[in-house]
Order: structure tokens, then C-alpha cells, then sequence
């Protein structure tokens, strides 16, 4: 293999791996800035930057004072420099940048422009080494998608090791010192024409150092100016801005979540509808990306120094009958294990997805007295819903109490922000794992009610078979303001808990009265009390003839199931992820104005067979992360944990494609049509298998152990992603094939990109609409339309190829 060629592939890998962690690391970012809407809007910033990049290079590639460079490719060696150089320097300064200004969503289109700086260097810089060697670009684009799978698997121990602002810092020097050392060793082989000039040498050296200082001296004092601070609107904000009343104690990063510890140390009991003895308990909270919080309870592990939590609205259940067994999903600080625990309960199973609050709850709990630490109490490190898909256990209560799926799962699109907690699928298991006279208790925000209460009575009508009007005796929904305590204080609070229980069998007149009695003595409100009282309109959802009255005057009358579920979507499509299609579908349009402009002002023509490769471009960048983010949620619920799921997914998807991009041009050489025609029928096949056997395999498989289910998801993953990979060496090899053209490498990977862009608000938004099998098919299309497009450009091809022997003979 030539040294130049090595040196491409080398920083390039560097750059993927790098642009990845950079990616990924923001997501974490944006939410503790920003909230948690808007984390996923990395992944648009990413492909917005290396879009623009890449089209930038394309566009100055011909102008007068670049041609002479890029026409002698022995010297763009030093133009890569340059930019991983400039990277390096945008690093640091964009981390500075982003901690100084103000964190409010109403910058955020100021912190959308700031974070694309750093993706348009290493757009530039992976542009450039694509045009290098456009055919050798089978194994340039090996290296870019194994860089990229890389990066997932180095992602969590980076992030636990330093968190999320030093590990991007760290892409600095990967990029620039890839790029530095390759050119360096270049030099001095005969067949290493790399140029690098002293002044490019010495600007490297003094970039390299400084990037490489900032993060191993990451913790001390003088960089405390690179440290990311919370946003204006999130409750971590208001408490590091009081340090005279709350003390931070602890910051901790992985993959998924930032968290935070504080303790108050000045109690203001007049915010409280409770004593200061009482508020004086919580010996800490833990905050999660900034803002939800789970308190940590001092307690000297007597069941009399439990009495005080009988005034939790949650405790109620444990009056209304005997609870020996309890299931906990999302225990964090341990509030609800000391509530169960306060009811009676003999065992109590807690499920936890997020092991660093299980840390934080051990390290800062009282000693005497550590909820995690009991005999009687059994921990699982899982995601809810896959544990409780995977076993045979029983219990007497389910408790599920404000857990946020936001909190805890993968960001990077609206996709990946939700899990399967709340679907219809998932309360149906929740009714199964129930003992004949079991409750599942939730506690919500009032504000989701109208999204709760269809989600429970589907749920009872298909697991009990009974109709709406008999599924009504198995519920109750009681509210209270301003907190978790019974006894209110503030009426004209607008957001505030409800308790909601719900049983596989009717209330008995006993626990109706006796919770009638606790709502009175507490001034609760109630919303529904079995089939004795539903408040309107919920009464609606209880009525086989007034039921689709009540969706005809909600915002989002869809109820969310596994294959469309997003509960916390309070509009069929989210305001957000219009504005955000939107946003991309104007830059997109500003793009292709700027790239007409720039055929224009070369007097250039598109012609069918390059028009045909855009499409091809475009079709296959859309159904690449439509295909990517589809198969990523599929397989949240097999995985669980984010942690897990982000590795094997998308290590098993980027390495799949990566290995594919190279046999592309092993089985195919110059022969890319084929390459294309082959691959995609058997592409479509494999969606097709997905579309109808994907979930009944999940199911059946949920019960496997961890190295078993990892690997299943690594058999599953890779065909498709083998194929997926093919397409754009292919596309690259059928561009080089057209004679007398300019070299559109970097033109088609740029769209590639920003139809990436599209793709990834489209997978989100599509899956709303016609949910995540539906997106499969979505998917199907958009290769089969590739296809079709590599048809017309090869038809467009075989008839110049005519026209020229007509005009010669």
C-alpha cells in the first residue's frame, strides 16, 4: 500500500473517530445547556458543519488561486494539515465560547452556528482526503466508518474519565496529531511527497502542544473557564448561583447523563408544605443533566424513623391494601425504596438504568441506614421495561414514579429520546407481573393526563378483554398541590403530581372510601374513583360511544405503542421538530442555491448522468440514517441500557457499513453498477425480513442474557449493514466513470451529508406519523429509488456512449 494512501487512511480514521466523539459528547452538552429537546440537535450541527465543509472545498477547488494546489494532489497533503490545524484551534476556542454565553434556548441559534465551526474543519479535512484518491475510495471509506465505530466504543470510558467538555477537547489533538505525524513520516520516503514547509511545522508544533495541554491539565483551576454550566432554565443553575444556601458536592459524566450532587445548607421551610424537622431529612439530591432530581433521605434504618413518609401521596396504595412485594422502576436516590419500605413491604426489587445515581445514593447515604444496602432489597442495573419483559416474577405493586425516559436515553434525535415505559405494550406486561390483587402505582406530572389516561384504558380492555365501561372500576387518579404530600398549600400552582393506581381487577367499595376519605382529609382532588366518578372529559374514555369524542379535542390523538413511542409527545408531530425540518430543509435550499451559483459562474451544465448521481446521493443519505435510527430504537428495548445499546448498535451498524464499503470494491472493482444492482435487491429483502420478523424475535429473545442478546443484535445488524455500506464507494466509482468531467467527489459526499441532515429529523418525525416498522419501509423506497437513479445515470451513459460512434461514423 503507497505511504500516502496510508497516511489518507490514517487521518481520516482519526477524523470519523474524532467527529463522532465530538458529535455525541455535545448531544450531552446541549442538554445541560439547553434542555433535553433540544440534545439531538447535534446530530444537525454535525452534518451541518462536514456538509458545508465538504461543499466549500468543492467550490474552491476551482477557483483561480486553489486549482494549481488541488490539480498537483501530492500537495494536498499540506491543505489537510491546515485544516486539522484549524480544527485543533476551534476545539478549544468553540468550548470556550459555548461556556460563555448565556445558556438560554434564546441563543440557540448563536450555539447552532458556534458548534458547526469544528464540523466545517473536519468536513474540509475528510472532503479533501476523498478527493485524493477518489479511487481508492472502497478503502477510505473502510476507514472513515470504522474511525466512526471506534468512537462508540471509546465514547463511555472517555466520558466517565474526564466528561463531556474535556473529551472534546481531546478530539483536538487526535485530529491535528494524526495529520502532523502521517505528513511527518511521509517526508522522508521516496515515495512520500507530502509538503510541509517549516512555518506549516512550527504552527503545528505549537497547535499540537496546546491542545494536547488543555485536556490533561482539564481539572485544574485555570480551566475552569472550559467548564460547561448548566442553562438558565434548569434547577442546577439557580443552586450553584446560591452557594451561600446549596453546596455542590460531586459531578460525574457517562455516555448518557451528567450527575450532579448538591445538599442545601440554609432550609427554606416557607417553600414547603411541610416542617423544617421533616425537610431537614434530605441529606442530598441528585441532579440528572441539570435538572431532574431525585432526593437522598437521611435514615437511620428503623421502621419507626419511617413514619413521617405515611404523608406521601404515594403511600396511599400501601394503606389501600397489604404489599409484601414491591418492583421499583428507576430507583434513584432511594425515595421510593423508603416508601415501600415505610408501607410494609417484605421485598423490594429496584431497577435502575443509570448506574452512577446508584453510586452517588450509596456514597452520600446515611451509614446507618443506606435504602441500596438492605437485605430485603434486590438492585438490577437495566432498563424497566426490558427487565420486566424477561422475567417471571410477580408482585404485589408496581411503582413508577415520575420516571423521564428523556432523563436517562440516548440523545441524538427524537428518536432516541424515548423509551418503552409508557406504550400500551408496556402496561399490558405491567398488569401480567401483577398479583391477582396487585396495584401499579405511577406518579405524573397533571399536564400528561390527557396522553395517561387513554394509554390505561387501552391497556385494561385489551389485557382484561373487558369493555371501556367495566375497565373503568380498575382505575383511580388522584391530584394534589404543590408537591408529593397530601395537605395543600397552593391552589394557583399550574403543574404539579398525581397519583394514579391502577389494579387487573376492580376496586372494592373499601379502597374506593378509604381513598375518598385520605383525597378529603388532604384536600386532593379527584380525577377518577373508580366507575363512581370520572371527571370530564376523561369520562369520555370510559364510554364505547363517547370515545372518539374525546380524540377529536386533544392535541395528539395517537396512543403510543412500541412501534410509535413517543409519550411525551404532546403533538402528533412536536413544534420542535417542525422548526428543526424546517431549519434543515432551509439550509439544504440555501446550499443548493450556493452550488447553482457556483456551476453558474463556471458555466457548467448538469447533464442527466450527473443529476442522476445527486439523486442517487440524496437517496441513499436519507435512507442511510432513516434505515441507522429505525434499527437503533428497534433494538433499545433488546439491549436496555444506553450504554450497551449505543456500543453494540452502533458499533454493529458503522463497522458493518465500514467492512462493506471495502468488499464493494474487492467483489465489484470498477464495476459499481453491478455493485449496486446486486446489493440493493438483497438489501430490500433484509428490511422486508426486519419489517416482518424483527419484533416477534426481540420479544422472544428479551430473556437472554447480555452477551447473548448483544450478539444476537451483531447477527441481526450486520447483513443490512454490510449493504448499506456499498452504496456510496459505488456511487463515487460510477462518478469517476463519466469522461471528460470534473471530479464530483467531494460535491457528492456533501449532499450525502446533507441529505444526512434531512435523514436524521425525518426518521424522528416519520415515526410518528407511520411509526418505526412503517420508517422500514420508508427506507425500502429510498434504496430502491437509488437504485433506479443508478439506472438512469447508466442508461445515460450507454446512450452518449452511442451518440459518439454515430458521430464518428
Amino acid at each position: 500500500m503507497k505511504p500516502f494512501l496510508i497516511f489518507l487512511l490514517v487521518v481520516l480514521f482519526f477524523a470519523s473517530l474524532s467527529t463522532i466523539l465530538f458529535e455525541l459528547a455535545l448531544t450531552r452538552v446541549f442538554s445541560i445547556i439547553l434542555w433535553y429537546d433540544y440534545a439531538f440537535m447535534a446530530i444537525s450541527v454535525a452534518f451541518f458543519g462536514l456538509g458545508i465543509g465538504s461543499l466549500v472545498i468543492h467550490i474552491q477547488k476551482d477557483s483561480a488561486k486553489w486549482k494549481s494546489i488541488y490539480e498537483r494532489k501530492e500537495q494536498l497533503s499540506s491543505r489537510i494539515i491546515y485544516f486539522a490545524v484549524a480544527y485543533a484551534i476551534s476545539v478549544p476556542v468553540f468550548v470556550f465560547l459555548i461556556s460563555a454565553i448565556p445558556p438560554s434556548t434564546s441563543n440557540i441559534h448563536l450555539f447552532y452556528l458556534v458548534s458547526s465551526v469544528p464540523f466545517f474543519f473536519a468536513g474540509s479535512v475528510m472532503a479533501l482526503v476523498f478527493y485524493a484518491m477518489p479511487q481508492k475510495i472502497s478503502k477510505l471509506y473502510f476507514a472513515d466508518l470504522v474511525g466512526a465505530a471506534a468512537a462508540t466504543l471509546l465514547l463511555d470510558p472517555l466520558m466517565r474519565g474526564f466528561g463531556a467538555e474535556y473529551v472534546i477537547l481531546l478530539t483536538a489533538p487526535m485530529v491535528a496529531g494524526s495529520a502532523i505525524a502521517g505528513a511527518l513520516a511521509l517526508k522522508g520516503l521516496p515515495s512520500g511527497i507530502a509538503v510541509i514547509t517549516d512555518r506549516l511545522k512550527m504552527l503545528a508544533g505549537i497547535v499540537l502542544a496546546a491542545t494536547l495541554l488543555v485536556p490533561i491539565a482539564g481539572n485544574a483551576s485555570a480551566f475552569d473557564a472550559f467548564e460547561v454550566r448548566p442553562g438558565s432554565n434548569k434547577g442546577l443553575y439557580y443552586q450553584l448561583k446560591n452557594p451561600e444556601r446549596f453546596e455542590h458536592l460531586s459531578k460525574e459524566w457517562n455516555s448518557f447523563s451528567r450527575i450532579d450532587v448538591t445538599r442545601e445548607t440554609k432550609v427554606n421551610s416557607t417553600l414547603n408544605n411541610y416542617d423544617s424537622t421533616e425537610d431537614s431529612r434530605e441529606l442530598a439530591a441528585i441532579i440528572i443533566d441539570a435538572d431532574a432530581g431525585t432526593p437522598i433521605f437521611r435514615w437511620n434504618g428503623s421502621q419507626s424513623d419511617l413514619l413521617w413518609m405515611q404523608k406521601y401521596m404515594d403511600y396511599l396504595p400501601y394503606e389501600i391494601d397489604k404489599v409484601e412485594s414491591t418492583l421499583v422502576i428507576g430507583g434513584g436516590g432511594g425515595e421510593d425504596i423508603l416508601v415501600a419500605l415505610a408501607g410494609g413491604s417484605e421485598q423490594v426489587t429496584v431497577v435502575e438504568l443509570n448506574p452512577l445515581i446508584v453510586s452517588a445514593a450509596k456514597r452520600f447515604a446515611d451509614p446507618a441506614g443506606s435504602p441500596y444496602e438492605r437485605d430485603n432489597v434486590q438492585l438490577f442495573i437495566d432498563d424497566g421495561r426490558r427487565f420486566i419483559s424477561s422475567t417471571e416474577e410477580k408482585y404485589d405493586a408496581i411503582m413508577i414514579k415520575l420516571v423521564d425516559s428523556w432523563a436517562a436515553q440516548l440523545a441524538g434525535g427524537y428518536a432516541l429520546s424515548e423509551n418503552y415505559l409508557y406504550t400500551t405494550e408496556a402496561f399490558q406486561q405491567y398488569l401480567r407481573h401483577l398479583n391477582e390483587d396487585g396495584m401499579l402505582v405511577m406518579i405524573r406530572w397533571n399536564f400528561e393526563l390527557p396522553r395517561l389516561m387513554p394509554l390505561m384504558a387501552d391497556s385494561l380492555m385489551k389485557e382484561t378483554g373487558k369493555s371501556r365501561e367495566e375497565v373503568s372500576k380498575h382505575v383511580m387518579v388522584v391530584e394534589d398541590r404543590p408537591g408529593l404530600f397530601f395537605g395543600r398549600t397552593d391552589d394557583a400552582q399550574t403543574y404539579y403530581p398525581v397519583l394514579v393506581v391502577v389494579k387487573p381487577t376492580p376496586f372494592t367499595d373499601a379502597q374506593i372510601d378509604l381513598t375518598r376519605e385520605k383525597a378529603e382529609q388532604g384536600r386532593a382532588d379527584i380525577i377518577m374513583l373508580s366507575d363512581e366518578y370520572i371527571e370530564p372529559p376523561y369520562d369520555k374514555l370510559f364510554s364505547s360511544e363517547g370515545y372518539n369524542d374525546y380524540f377529536a379535542q386533544v392535541s395528539n390523538p395517537k396512543v403510543p405503542t412500541d412501534d410509535s413511542p413517543f409519550y411525551f409527545a404532546r403533538e402528533p408531530v412536536p413544534q420542535q421538530m417542525i422548526v428543526l425540518l424546517e431549519t434543515v430543509l432551509g439550509i439544504s435550499a440555501g446550499l443548493s442555491v450556493l452550488l447553482m451559483w457556483n456551476a453558474r459562474k463556471k458555466k457548467a451544465r448538469m447533464d442527466a448522468t450527473s443529476g442522476s448521481h445527486v439523486l442517487f446521493a440524496v437517496f441513499i443519505g436519507l435512507g442511510f440514517m432513516i434505515l441507522e435510527i429505525t434499527f437503533i430504537q428497534k433494538f433499545l428495548l433488546l439491549l436496555g441500557t444506553p450504554i450497551m445499546a449505543l456500543t453494540v448498535i452502533l458499533f454493529s451498524i458503522l463497522l458493518s457499513s465500514g467492512i462493506g464499503a471495502y468488499l464493494s470494491g474487492r467483489l465489484f472493482g470498477g464495476r459499481p453498477y453491478r455493485a449496486v444492482f446486486v446489493s440493493v435487491p438483497i438489501l430490500a429483502g433484509m428490511i422486508l425480513f426486519n419489517f416482518y420478523f424483527l419484533q416477534g424475535i426481540i420479544d422472544s429473545s428479551i430473556t437472554m442474557d447480555l452477551t447473548a442478546r448483544a450478539a444476537l443484535t451483531v447477527a441481526l445488524l450486520f447483513p443490512a449493514g454490510l449493504l448499506m455500506g456499498f452504496q456510496f464507494p459505488s456511487l463515487i466509482s460510477m462518478a469517476s466513470l463519466v469522461k471528460n468531467k470534473e471530479d464530483n467527489t467531494t460535491l457528492l459526499w456533501g449532499v450525502n451529508v446533507i441529505a444526512s441532515i434531512i435523514g436524521t429529523v425525518l426518521a424522528a418525525t416519520l415515526a410518528m406519523i407511520v411509526g418505526f416498522s412503517g420508517n422500514l419501509l420508508i427506507g425500502l423506497g429510498l434504496y430502491a429509488g437509488a437504485a433506479v437513479s443508478a439506472l438512469f445515470a447508466l442508461l445515460s451513459i450507454k446512450r452518449a456512449q452511442v451518440a459518439v460512434m454515430g458521430d464518428r461514423q
